[in-house]
């Protein structure tokens, strides 16, 4: 009875669908479920000490972990949300597996942690202009709230895959998995300043009840 009146939450991939007032609409009716909030995703290589992984930021409004987080003090430097298993597939120069316990000391040094990412550039188009729409639907009201957010531009990324910006390891998500979370809004300025055009191409499902957070996944396969 517990597990039915728990949050979860589950990052899907949209597949065919397209993420509009229609998808929203349709989320809306889906059973137990609390919020929807679009994500960017936004393919990246993260590099600590000797150790590199490639992976991925997700772009999300940041309410879908903090209560009323302030974006506007956010600076522009990424601030990453790590899942408890984020670093899992970094590899050493040798191409050695990082251990647990290395994972878990790094995770463990938060703020402190000295973390590069360089932009994975094969994903960027030359031609095509996405809009990103960041809302949030909620059951409980049946409204849904928008931003139109244009993450456009029409030359490739000008970042060098060699290029190691800095990002700040702001938290450990315990119950997420290997995502890499970052705000909406650094998602935004990530695509703007780097010519990527991104759509969004997966939602992160906010739901009451295991069971309805499994038949919720099964729609999305």
């Amino acid at each position: 009875m517990q597990e039915e009146r728990r949050t979860y939450t589950a990052l899907v991939s949209l597949g065919d669908l397209t993420y509009d007032n229609d998808f929203l609409k349709s989320a809306s009716k889906i059973i137990g479920i609390q919020a929807v909030y679009p994500v960017v995703e936004i393919p990246v290589t993260l590099k600590i000490e000797d150790y590199t992984e490639t992976t991925a930021f997700y772009g999300i409004d940041l309410s879908a972990f903090v209560q009323s987080p302030d974006e506007d003090s956010l600076g522009t430097v990424p601030l990453l949300l790590l899942g408890k298993n984020s670093l899992s597939n970094m590899k050493d120069s040798n191409g050695h597996q990082i251990s647990q316990n290395q994972q878990q000391k790094y995770l463990q040094m938060g703020e402190e942690l000295s973390i590069t990412y360089s932009l994975d550039t094969g994903i960027a188009s030359d031609s095509l202009t996405a809009t990103a729409s960041y809302t949030t639907v909620s059951s409980a009201t049946g409204s849904a709230t928008s931003n139109m957010a244009n993450a456009s531009g029409n030359n490739p990324s000008s970042v060098a895959a060699s290029t190691w910006l800095p990002c700040h390891a702001a938290a450990v998500l315990e119950n997420q998995d290997t995502e890499i979370y970052i705000p909406f809004s650094h998602a935004q300025a990530l695509c703007q300043s780097s010519g990527m055009n991104q759509s969004i191409t997966s939602v992160l499902l906010k739901i009451n009840g295991k069971e309805n957070l499994e038949n919720a996944r099964q729609l999305f396969q």
